[in-house]
């Protein structure tokens, strides 16, 4: 049975960038630049540095997210979430499939 989320609606596709927190390890806190360059490197627009806490905003291809998370110096890599709506189709599909 398919999940009503999921059905076609009119006039809605599917976003193909998200925006993401891409949070630096402790470790390359001191390197935060460097990281943020292999990010954009990978198509990463990065918009905003939070140095202290070691984060980096921006959005980035869907697509590329696995890369992104790769990048050496970055723990962890969160999408933007907004509820109600849809955030991505792919996302949404994604998550129902886990």
């Amino acid at each position: 049975m398919r999940h009503p989320e999921l059905a076609p609606r009119a006039g809605v596709e599917a976003v193909s960038r998200v925006n993401v927190a891409v949070a630096v390890t402790d470790d390359a806190l001191a390197s935060v630049r460097e990281v943020a360059a292999a990010c954009r490197a990978l198509g990463f627009d990065h918009t905003a540095t939070l140095a202290v806490v070691g984060i980096l905003l921006g959005s980035v291809e869907f697509e590329r997210l696995a890369e992104l998370r790769a990048v050496r110096g970055v723990e962890a890599v969160e999408v933007e979430r907004q509820w109600p709506g849809w955030v991505s189709a792919k996302v949404t599909y994604r998550r129902l499939l886990n």
